[in-house]
């Protein structure tokens, strides 16, 4: 027989979960009306919707805490290794560089001696304005940028256009206070180049695309990606040795690819060089020609005819007779010494 314990316990268990079921439909019912309200009317839990959010803001800042805390923690780890490995790699590039810096000091110093001694000019360009850019030019037919200088500040036609990695172009037209320079990658540009270590002349040529190809190779020659090309200084219009980019590819059966210096896409300042080159040589007068030509001499006159009948001979006077005592003898005749 159970006794009466038992039977409580049962009852409260069964309303217990009577009571959970019930609990569990209650919310779900306003819920539902909850968010049916707030639907119907939006604005009629705003301000219940405000004071529960200025309410919690504060505990959600104090579970937030420990959070932000850790992060922080973990980004500042990850800054002290990235730091340490910059480090590392800057010391490392640095050792490097002081020994390219003093065998550049040795072979400076050594350039100009030897200069010196074979009494070469240094080539050098002037340098006439900086200017922004202002406006670009990016067609299917023309790559050129526009900037902010012009004749006022000295700019001229065919002047040297730079930036801080290498060359950009040329000034092709000049206002009073803006100028148009034409770009390497343009399909009229052609620079005079050589690449390095090789030192094998070539042109430049744009062809609207981001890489400039190589052309008028010499034949038999090979180059390598990542040889430099500079100017050459050829023609009078950019100084030499300006450098303008690496070998990017080397196509078969087509012309050599070359990785640009500038980034044209992110050109912002440049500076104006007036290059002005060596004077070509004057040719010498030429002093002696060679032997003269000798004077025409004039025709002997032609003799005339003789006359077929011999002229009578003139009556010579009869000598006197010498006297026995004054008389001497007749010369001896010269006698002949091979002159006819």
């Amino acid at each position: 027989m159970k006794s009466p314990g038992t039977k409580g316990a049962r009852f409260a268990k069964s309303f217990k979960g009577l009571g959970a079921r019930f609990s569990f439909a209650f919310f779900m019912l306003l819920g539902a009306v909850v968010l049916i309200a707030s639907r119907a009317d939006p604005s009629l839990f705003d301000h219940s919707r405000s004071v529960a959010e200025d309410t919690a803001a504060p505990a959600l800042n104090v579970l937030r805490f420990p959070a932000k805390i850790t992060a922080n923690v973990v980004s500042w780890t990850e800054n002290i290794i990235f730091l340490h490995r910059e480090n590392a790699r800057l010391t490392e590039d640095n050792n490097r560089l002081k020994a390219w810096h003093v065998a550049a000091e040795r072979l400076t110093a050594e350039n100009e001696r030897l200069r010196g001694l074979l009494g070469l000019k240094t080539i050098t360009a002037a340098p006439v304005a900086s200017a922004n850019v202002v406006g670009q030019s990016s067609s299917n037919f023309v790559r050129s940028v526009i900037i902010d200088a012009g004749k006022t500040e000295g700019i001229d036609h065919n002047n040297t256009v730079l930036d801080q990695t290498g060359l950009v172009g040329r000034i092709i037209s000049v206002g009073k206070s803006t100028s148009r320079v034409l770009l390497l990658t343009d399909l009229n540009s052609r620079v005079p180049v050589k690449v390095l270590p090789s030192e094998v002349n070539a042109i430049l040529a744009g062809d609207n695309s981001g890489t400039p190809s190589l052309i008028f190779i010499p034949g038999g020659v090979t180059f390598n990606v990542g040889d430099w090309i500079v100017t050459t200084g050829h023609g009078g219009v950019f100084p030499p040795d300006v450098p303008i980019g690496r070998i990017s590819a080397l196509p078969q059966g087509a012309p050599p690819r070359v990785a640009l210096t500038t980034d044209y896409s992110r050109l912002d300042t440049v500076r104006i060089y007036k290059y002005t080159p060596p004077p070509a040589p004057v040719a010498a007068e030429v002093l002696d020609s060679g032997p003269a030509a000798p004077a025409a001499q004039p025709k002997p006159a032609t003799p005339a005819a003789a006359p077929t009948t011999a002229p009578a001979p003139a009556t010579q006077p009869a000598a006197p007779e010498p006297d026995e005592e004054d008389a001497t003898p007749p010369p001896e005749s010269v006698p002949n010494r091979g002159f006819e």
